[in-house]
């Protein structure tokens, strides 16, 4: 979304609205729900492994996870790609909310 912290992003990965619907493929819906059943799945395994399934829990759980391997994970791909720390605090909270979203329905669910 441009109006929230799209035009950052972008800015952050070098491309213009233009360069990114020109290489688009619908196909990136596909595997971004794949990818994202991947996580729900790890992170309810997590929840199992803890013992824990109320919806304070998987907001906890979601918090942590997005922080602690969101921001590992994108945070060492940033530092040697050279990316803007602006870009690495949009990608980390992006994924964060996702992981507290994903903990809120299986704690919900639960």
């Amino acid at each position: 979304m441009p109006a929230v912290f799209g035009n950052a992003w972008m800015k952050g990965i070098g491309k213009t609205k233009e360069q990114l619907n020109a290489g688009f493929s619908p196909m990136s819906f596909v595997w971004a729900l794949i990818f994202s059943f991947l996580a729900a799945y790890a992170l309810a395994r997590i929840m199992v492994w803890a013992q824990r399934g109320a919806v304070v829990d998987g907001i906890v759980i979601g918090l942590l996870t997005g922080i602690c391997f969101g921001l590992a994970t994108v945070g060492i791909h940033d530092l040697f790609e050279q990316r803007p720390k602006q870009l690495t605090l949009i990608n980390v909270l992006y994924h964060t909310v996702g992981f507290i979203i994903i903990g809120i329905i299986l704690g919900a669910w639960h």
